[in-house]
Order: C-alpha cells, then sequence, then structure tokens
C-alpha cells in the first residue's frame, strides 16, 4: 500500500505517536525545575548556575546541531533521526542521576539538548508531508499539543514522583545506588525511552510535497536561509513573535522556586497545580488554536499568524502579573490565562511557518526557526532571571524579577508582529502561488 493510499487512521495513529514522543522529551526537558533546590544544596549552586542549568546546558548543543541536521534530515531518513535523537536524550537523562557536581550534570544537559534537536523540525516536517495543505494546520496544531503536556506530566506526575522519592529516601535502582531521591528522578524519567524508540519502527517515511524545484540540481542550489532572507518581513515576524511566546515559557523553570520562596508551597502542591494546569489549560489553548484557526483561515490568508498574535495578547499580561501577585490564588488564576495563551501561540508558529516554506525546504526551515527561539528563549531567558535575583541579594524576589522579564521582551514584541502580519501574508500568497502540485499528496 502507497503512503497516498494509506488512511487517515494511520495519519493520524503518526500523529498522535510523533505527540508522544514531543511529550517525553519535554517530560525529560522539564524534570530538572522540580530539582531545583535539592540540587543546589547539594552542589552548593548559586541560581545563576541553576539557570545555566535550565537555558543554556540544554540549548547550546540544540542550537549547535540543530542545523546542520535539518540539512541532514531533508536529504535522508526523517524517522531514524527522530529515533537516534530519543536513545541520545534519554541515555543523557538517565546519565544525570548519576553525578554528585555541577560540570558532569552541565555537560549531560548538553547532550539532552544534542539529542531533542531533530525532534521537532523531523516531526513538523513528516506531519506536512502526511497531510494536504487544508489539512495540516489541524494536524500540527495537535502535535503541539506536546510542549504543554509533556510539561504537565513532568510537574504532575513528575512532583509526585520527587515528593514521593523523597519520603522513601536514598533506595537503589536496577541494582545500583543507592540514589539520592533526585538522583532516582532521573533514572526513572529516562529510562522509558527505548519504548518509544522501538515504536517508531511502525512509522513510514513520507515522500516530500510542495516541492518548487523540479531536479535534484535545483534542489542542491535552494538554500533554506537564502529563501527566508529573501522574505525577511514575513519570516521575522513569524519568528519574532514565537521566540517571545517561547520566553514566555522560560517562566515555567522558575515556577517552583517561585512559589516555594513567595508563597511557601511545597514541591507537590506546586507540581500538582501547575502540571493540572498544563493539562486543562494547555488542550483549552490548543482548542483556542484550532477554532480560531478553522475561523480566521475561512477569511484570511494569514489565520495562523494570526492564532499566534492572538496567543500573545493572552499570555503576555497574564504572564507579567500572575508572578507579582499578592495571594497564591489570583497568581494561579492569571497562570492559568498564561498558559492558554502560550498553548494558542504555540500551535499556531509551526503551522504558520509550514505555509510560507517550500517542501524541499521544510525541516531546515524549521530548525533555523527553532535555532532562533532557542537562542533568545531558554539561553537568555533562565541565567538572566536567575542572575538578576542574585544581585538583588533576596531570593524572594524572584517575582519582581520574572515580571520585568515578560515586560521587557513581551511589549515590544506585540507591537512588531502586529505590524508584520501583512509581510506575512505576503510571503504565504507568494509560495501559493508557485507551488508545484504534480507531486501526489496525502488527503487532509
Amino acid at each position: 500500500m502507497s503512503l497516498q493510499t494509506k488512511s487517515a487512521v494511520y495519519r493520524w495513529y503518526v500523529v498522535f505517536l510523533l505527540l508522544l514522543v514531543f511529550i517525553l522529551s519535554y517530560f525529560d526537558r522539564y524534570i530538572l525545575s522540580l530539582l531545583v533546590d535539592p540540587i543546589k544544596e547539594v552542589m552548593h549552586l548559586s541560581d545563576f548556575q541553576i539557570g545555566l542549568l535550565l537555558g543554556p546546558a540544554f540549548s547550546l548543543f540544540n542550537v549547535a546541531v540543530t542545523l546542520p541536521l535539518g540539512w541532514y534530515a531533508d536529504r535522508s531518513s526523517r524517522k531514524w533521526l527522530l529515533i537516534a535523537g530519543i536513545v541520545i536524550w534519554c541515555t543523557m537523562t538517565v546519565a544525570s542521576g548519576f553525578v554528585m557536581s555541577f560540570v558532569p550534570l552541565l555537560v549531560f544537559r548538553l547532550g539532552l539538548g544534542l539529542g531533542e534537536a531533530v525532534v521537532s523540525p523531523c516531526s513538523v516536517s513528516m506531519i506536512s508531508d502526511y497531510f494536504s495543505r487544508e489539512g495540516r494546520a489541524r494536524a500540527i496544531s495537535v502535535y503541539m499539543a506536546g510542549p504543554y503536556l509533556g510539561a504537565g506530566l513532568a510537574f504532575l506526575v513528575g512532583g509526585h514522583l520527587v515528593g514521593w522519592l523523597h519520603e522513601i529516601g536514598p533506595r537503589t535502582l536496577f541494582g545500583l545506588g543507592p540514589f539520592q531521591p533526585w538522583q532516582a528522578a532521573f533514572l526513572l524519567v529516562g529510562a522509558p525511552g527505548i519504548i518509544f524508540a522501538l515504536l517508531m519502527l511502525t512509522v513510514v517515511e513520507p515522500p516530500r510535497t510542495e516541492r518548487i524545484t523540479t531536479s535534484a540540481e535545483e534542489e542542491a542550489r535552494v538554500s533554506a536561509l537564502r529563501y527566508m532572507m529573501a522574505r525577511w518581513r514575513g519570516f521575522g515576524a513569524l519568528t519574532l513573535g514565537a521566540t517571545c511566546n517561547f520566553a514566555m515559557s522560560t517562566l515555567t523553570f522558575w515556577n517552583v522556586p517561585l512559589f516555594q520562596r513567595v508563597y511557601h508551597w511545597d514541591v507537590v502542591a506546586i507540581g500538582t497545580v501547575t502540571g493540572l494546569f498544563y493539562f486543562t489549560a494547555g488542550p483549552i489553548g490548543t482548542a483556542l488554536a484550532l477554532w480560531a484557526s478553522n475561523a480566521l483561515g475561512r477569511k484570511h490568508g494569514d489565520g495562523a499568524m494570526r492564532v499566534l498574535i492572538l496567543g500573545l495578547f493572552i499570555t503576555v499580561p497574564a504572564s507579567a502579573l500572575y508572578p507579582v501577585m499578592p495571594t497564591a490564588q489570583l497568581s494561579i488564576i492569571l497562570m492559568f490565562i498564561a498558559f492558554i495563551g502560550k498553548a494558542a501561540a504555540t500551535a499556531g508558529g509551526p503551522a504558520a511557518l509550514s505555509l510560507i516554506t517550500p517542501g524541499e525546504l521544510r525541516t531546515r526551515t524549521v530548525a533555523i526557526f527553532n535555532t532562533i527561539i532557542t537562542l533568545i528563549g531558554p539561553l537568555l531567558g533562565p541565567p538572566l532571571i536567575g542572575a538578576a535575583t542574585d544581585w538583588t541579594g533576596n531570593p524572594a524576589s524572584i517575582g519582581i524579577v520574572l515580571s520585568g522579564f515578560v515586560l521587557l521582551i513581551g511589549l515590544p514584541t506585540l507591537i512588531l508582529v502586529c505590524i508584520g502580519l501583512k509581510h506575512y501574508r505576503e510571503t504565504a500568497a507568494e509560495l501559493a502561488g508557485r507551488l508545484d502540485r504534480k507531486p501526489a499528496t496525502a488527503a487532509a
């Protein structure tokens, strides 16, 4: 059976499997944020060093390898790259459970970024080739629920896991140890990766669709970066908006210290509330993105981009306010609203990108897109927030620092993306007019 005749059930099976992989990647990425204070105590770290572990330690290798891996993925099997990435990042997570000092943990967080660099570029590219232009936004929006479901599991399940591990104390695992509770957490969340690597063997690599080149020689001369730079206003507005949204997401790394230091909650309570928000506000935001994408898509050629902007108008003010509320109750209400906006914007960004990118450049373009987001969001956000908190000399000032960070980034972005909307619309219309529709594409 050819890919073009495969059922809608199979194509959605692939979407949900890739979604599960995405969820796992975020679970492994966020588990460290639940272990901040125990790791600080054992390794005698500052908030700035914790910020390095939460942001740059993951991001540096991710940035360094995303572009070459995107180039390679456009010329090879995206499925096998995903399998390799799963094995690498899960190995790095497990290895983090064996360290007792800053530098080895930093190295393994670098390795985590290396393994996860292939996830979103390969997955978005494959989903785009499984679905037609008309049905693609729905599939990608479902896939982009991954960050919220993964982070939600990290906080909800991970919070209870960490609390339980602290109750039972040091234990022997897999015949090794004894491990401290925070070390055991790394081992237990990293080990399941082998199951997902095996499940990826059931996925068929889809042929590339929506190509603007007709021969290998032409394709070799096409550069994703040149294509984007020639249309920098459209790509720039989209990338700026998505980068701002990703920077808002870095606040979640500091939620546990925020609620511990300011509102005096324990890690189980914080993890439960934050996790429930990911599982409720996340799907609400994704549903909002799906509804808005359908409603705006019928009226405008830039519907997916408008979804991103809508999400930013929700999340920026709510994210600026929730860290400085006088009570924990008011803080969590605003945090819930911020999560809805972030989820909607997260779904809108990659969907909007797929509509302005030719098929043979799609993985590389997503890789460039993710590289920029990763540089400005996690690479700068967590260490700057940690350094600013250290500078105040008062750990409880973290709420004011977080609010200032949001205002500094969010307000200029809202203005610029609204100005850039017309340029995105022009870029999408240009590609739609150039597409070579001779290659068969999957149905919506």
